[in-house]
């Protein structure tokens, strides 16, 4: 699980200024949040990412919130939560970013929560 990152019961979670792309993985195509704190992702260019099961980008269970902030996802998907896929987590955010391509093969193109 989590493509790049995968934190389990630990702090938050901080993409910053970052490229990210082409990652996969059984669940969060980029992070995978288990028992955390918050996830952001922010400033950042994130395509082509996927997972398997849920989040495209990122999925979060028992942890904070989830944040995208001032960046572009492009491409991603997932079978739940195309980008984000929050289950008993805090509040979902994207601000001031550009989401487009992104799918699910069930529920949520863009987030599952």
């Amino acid at each position: 699980d989590g493509g790049v990152v995968f934190a389990r019961g630990s702090g938050a979670v901080s993409i910053i200024g970052s490229t990210v792309s082409g990652c996969s993985a059984a669940g969060g195509g980029v992070v995978r949040a288990y028992d955390s704190g918050a996830v952001s992702i922010i400033n950042s260019d994130v395509s082509g990412c996927s997972a398997g099961t849920d989040g495209g980008v990122v999925f979060a269970r028992g942890s904070g919130a989830v944040s995208i902030i001032g960046s572009t996802v492009s491409g991603c998907s997932a079978a739940g939560g195309g980008v984000v896929r929050a289950y008993d987590s805090g509040a979902v955010s994207i601000i001031n970013s550009d989401v487009s391509g992104c799918s699910a093969g069930t529920d949520g193109g863009v987030v599952f929560a």
